[in-house]
């Protein structure tokens, strides 16, 4: 039976490339969502900086830096409550930005870990078994 060789590095690096886009999304959505209060703005633009710096790391070494992911999974449950921790949840733009963002951001966080850690197991490009 044919079986499909899998590449690991890739699906991480994949994952982690598009976490670099949504973290860039994170950064100027405080402008497009018209977020209340400093706090709030600066939030979003550090945590979109994280991610996309975290997720950038991931794209260049993600052999050895699975942990990253973990960060940017807190990250994502951070980007989720914010709207309520700085009192903009009633903007409902912002709100579900940040919580489809949030969700995005931390399933690809795990799929990047995951395929990380089945490269571990595995090796580079092993067979589906």
């Amino acid at each position: 039976m044919l079986r499909l060789a899998r590449d690991y590095a890739a699906q991480a690096r994949t994952a982690s490339g598009a976490n670099i886009v949504l973290g860039i999304w994170l950064i100027v959505s405080p402008w497009i969502f018209d977020y209340s209060g400093k706090s709030a703005v600066l939030s979003g633009v550090a945590v979109g900086v994280l991610i996309a710096l975290l997720a950038a790391i991931r794209v260049t070494s993600s052999h050895n830096s699975a942990g990253l992911s973990g960060i940017n999974l807190l990250l994502a449950f951070w980007t989720i409550v914010s709207p309520w921790a700085y009192e903009y949840a009633t903007n409902a733009g912002a709100l579900s930005n940040n919580i489809i963002v949030g969700i995005f951001i931390a399933a690809l966080a795990i799929w990047s870990a995951i395929a990380t850690d089945a490269e571990h197991r595995h090796g580079p490009d092993a067979s589906s078994h």
